[in-house]
């Protein structure tokens, strides 16, 4: 015996509403492979070669600069050239004690 109904309108009601799940769940699986794709593409980006740490007081101001993959540096950075990191370090910026851009930068 079969869980199906005998007759063609019911039959073409359920083959609708499966069909509809159907497309439902294509376009689900097609969202999460555009972002499973999206989040290993910014997983294989490479660090920042520098970075330059900011002080987010009142007036933000540079406060160190630092090789891209250093944890000191902290959430408030941003991506800096290495021509933007050798200036900073020339106007008074500090290098981080850590991991010393100023010895691979060559700036004293």
């Amino acid at each position: 015996m079969s869980e199906l109904p005998p007759d063609l309108p019911r039959l073409q009601a359920i083959a609708t509403y499966l069909q509809l799940q159907l497309d439902r769940a294509q376009r689900r699986m097609a969202e999460i492979e555009q972002w499973e794709a999206s989040r290993q593409a910014a997983a294989r980006r490479p660090p920042p070669e520098w970075t330059l740490q900011v002080d987010v007081g009142a007036e933000p101001r540079p406060v160190a600069v630092h090789h891209g993959e250093c944890a000191v540096a902290g959430p408030w950075r941003r991506r800096i050239s290495r021509r933007d990191a050798i200036e900073a370090l020339a106007a008074g910026v500090e290098a981080c004690l850590l991991c010393r851009p100023d010895r691979e930068l060559q700036v004293d």
